[in-house]
């Protein structure tokens, strides 16, 4: 049977990825919220996979072993049957799917829910009062996923970069990949000219102005743009980044109409076309550091500004308070932070129990902050826009005291 991309147990909420490179998003973020309102607490386990079954293998079993040591450590009233089931699919079953290089698995007493991640994790296991979504939160990261134009002037090659993985595109036949294709057949009389190519749109324009190649040259960009707008970025909505020297840069620019063509991050020099794929990965990696390090910049500009306006709290009592009252607008964290604590329903950091000083506080704050409309972004060190490991952007300064 064909499934769609989630699978629903009707009885245990899993949510199951199938098929190629996937990347966290509002839907995922949606059933671990939904997990978050069931009975807990949550054996949370993250597991890198290595494609090695005997490494992924001993992996698992390790840390299926010390989550349950730790429900019974610290949840003495719970026993281990109730979360067993969530586990079992992965005790004798695979440890891959596609090119996943993690697997999250949050198991409550009721109710559990995996993903299969694209983003490096750590080996852990957890026994928390919620769900652990940092991972997922973290793998929401979109400066990895953008379109590459690879421009010359007279074809054009194009590739996918997914969670910072690169691919060529296949184009399909009626694609116009070469100028000579298309722009067709050549119409003229007395300095009018008109192209046509088949489906393509139509351009014209005044010989006593424009030199014929000119003229080829302006609409052949034209066609790329609409072509690729029409067929890729309007479809996937993730940013277009042009390779191509520099005359065909400022050329191409002067008539795209492309509303996701990044004007920041470009990469000035002629494409090697016949050998785009051999040099494909090399050029996202310097791709992909220099939307990191934009990011990274608008972030810690946009920071300043509304720490000027003193809509910035730091400290975590008051931002406890706020993320409780919905008052918080966006939370920053660190991704390798941690605070024993669990946030109460008043706001409250309690760390009276073993359960409580087990629980990362960090969490706590991200779920009721995503659960109450709020963005959350948990970053590297150098993309933080602050060196503390956590933040928050207030909706309303005046709710919460300094």
């Amino acid at each position: 049977m064909l499934l769609c991309p989630y699978r629903f147990d009707t009885n245990k909420l899993i949510a199951t990825p199938h098929g190629g490179i996937i990347m966290a998003n509002n839907f995922d973020l949606h059933a671990a919220l939904t997990l978050a309102t069931k009975p807990g607490p949550f054996v949370t386990m993250t597991l890198p996979v290595t494609g090695i079954p005997a490494t992924d293998r001993t992996q698992f079993n390790s840390l299926l072993k010390q989550g349950k040591e730790q429900l019974e450590k610290v949840a003495p009233d719970r026993t281990w049957s109730a979360y067993a089931e969530s586990f079992t699919p992965f005790e004798h079953g695979p440890l891959t799917n596609g090119s996943a290089t993690g697997l999250l698995i949050m198991a409550g007493a009721s109710d559990s829910y995996h993903y299969w991640l694209h983003t490096p994790v750590a080996a852990t296991v957890t026994v928390t009062y919620q769900p652990n979504v940092l991972p997922i939160l973290q793998a929401q990261d979109k400066t990895s996923d953008y379109d590459i134009l690879l421009l010359g002037r007279d074809a054009f090659d194009l590739a996918q970069v997914r969670n910072g993985r690169p691919e060529m595109v296949n184009l399909p036949v009626d694609a116009p990949v070469t100028l000579e294709k298309a722009l067709g057949s050549e119409l003229r009389d007395r300095g009018r000219w008109q192209r046509s190519a088949g489906e393509h749109t139509q351009y014209s324009g005044t010989g006593s102005l424009d030199t014929a190649r000119e003229a080829d040259q302006r609409n052949y960009f034209m066609m790329v743009d609409a072509y690729v707008s029409q067929h890729y970025s309007n479809v996937d909505q993730v940013p277009l980044i042009l390779v191509a020297n520099a005359s065909d840069q400022g050329n191409f620019r002067k008539f795209a109409q492309n509303a996701y063509l990044d004007h920041v991050v470009r990469v000035v020099q002629g494409p090697n076309l016949a050998a785009a794929n051999q040099t494909l990965a090399a050029l996202a990696l310097s791709i992909t550091e220099q939307r990191h390090q934009q990011a990274t910049q608008i972030r810690r500009d946009a920071y300043a500004k509304v720490r000027q306006n003193q809509q910035v709290v730091q400290d975590l009592g008051p931002l406890a308070t706020a993320a409780v009252q919905g008052q918080v607008a966006k939370l920053w964290l660190r991704d390798d932070a941690s605070q024993p604590g669990h946030l109460t329903e008043k706001g409250t950091v309690m760390t009276a129990t073993a359960l409580s000083r087990q629980n990362n506080l960090y969490n706590d704050l991200a779920l009721q902050v995503s659960r109450l409309g709020g963005q959350v972004e948990v970053l590297p060190a150098d993309a933080m826009p602050t060196s503390n490991p956590v933040a928050a952007q207030l909706r309303l300064r005046e709710t919460v005291a300094h």
